[in-house]
């Protein structure tokens, strides 16, 4: 049983020490492609940073929309998917706007009606005015 034990043990802390070494190489090796890449590169700005992006998985995706469903019609035109998008994120920008615009009048009206229902109680209780016989 031992002995099984320690041959477990020899082949874990082999398989930990060759999974240290094969890290090292494949950094060492991506370190050598990469500076190779930007030596070779006219715009190393560009190439340096679309680098730094694909290490850290930042790549812009190519996964446009194929095709669109509109009021029950399946769209494939690029252009009327692209305008439908915009006419959805407008209207809806707007939709959102209109409705805190209105929110903050109804909001407006009853602190206004608050406030002067307020006052007037003020002035009665300070005797500016007479109350009002129901």
């Amino acid at each position: 049983m031992k002995a099984r034990d320690n041959k477990e043990i020899e082949h874990k802390l082999y398989y930990k020490h060759y999974c240290k070494i094969l890290s090292k190489v494949i950094k060492e090796v991506k370190r050598l492609y990469y500076k190779e890449v930007i030596t070779k590169s006219k715009n190393k700005m560009k190439t340096t940073w679309n680098i730094i992006h694909k290490e850290k998985g930042n790549l812009t995706n190519e996964n446009n929309i194929k095709s669109l469903r509109i009021n029950n019609h399946t769209v494939h035109n690029q252009i009327s998917i692209a305008n439908e998008h915009d006419d959805y994120f407008l209207n809806t920008a707007g939709n959102i706007s209109n409705k805190r615009i209105n929110k903050k009048k109804k909001m407006q009206v009853h602190y206004n009606s608050y406030l002067n229902t307020l006052i007037s109680h003020l002035k009665i209780q300070v005797g500016l005015i007479p109350p009002q016989k129901k």
